[in-house]
């Protein structure tokens, strides 16, 4: 069996090295094109640092065709940041897209209880069936169907549990 481990786990790390020089060999034949290869070093090693959130949005903004965008964004991300401390991000999680009137009031209930301005973050997500999650300052209400389904079940699991003789 261990035999049989070693070939595995050699051809995982070749697979893995054959992924990882398919991305340098794609990013240097397009630098190539383009006579960029050596300006392309600095932006590439600062991504390597980068967050993963920051990663999470530069490759939404690819799918989405907005990389174009991206000198406009950090501009406004810079005026944000030095400027409107006082406005609080808040993610807002639901089965469906917010309509206006249902968007209006969540902003509202959240500026209420945060205290301060609300931007939402808004990402639809089916699997959650109905209701809505709200994620702000590190802190996660969620009012979900499928939480409250989680919930009931549980109940369901330990009564079942703690009724058997």
């Amino acid at each position: 069996m261990a035999d049989k481990q070693i070939p595995d786990q050699q051809i995982s790390e070749r697979f893995e090295k054959r992924k990882l020089e398919t991305y340098a060999r794609t990013l240097l034949e397009a630098a190539k094109t383009e006579d960029r290869v050596y300006e392309n070093l600095g932006p590439l090693k600062a991504e390597a640092d980068a967050s993963p959130e920051v990663i999470s949005v530069l490759s939404q903004m690819a799918i989405n065709g907005d990389l174009y965008k991206l000198p406009d964004v950090l501009d406004l991300y810079s005026e944000m940041a030095e400027g409107d401390q006082q406005t609080v991000g808040v993610t807002v999680t639901t089965a469906v897209p917010l309509d206006n009137e249902l968007r209006a009031m969540i902003t509202q209930k959240c500026e209420l209880d945060l205290g301060c301005n609300v931007f939402l973050i808004e990402r639809v997500d089916p699997s959650i069936i109905g209701g809505v999650i709200l994620s702000a300052n590190g802190r996660r209400r969620d009012a979900s169907v499928r939480h409250q389904l989680e919930q009931a079940r549980k109940v369901m699991t330990q009564s079942a549990k703690n009724s058997e003789v």
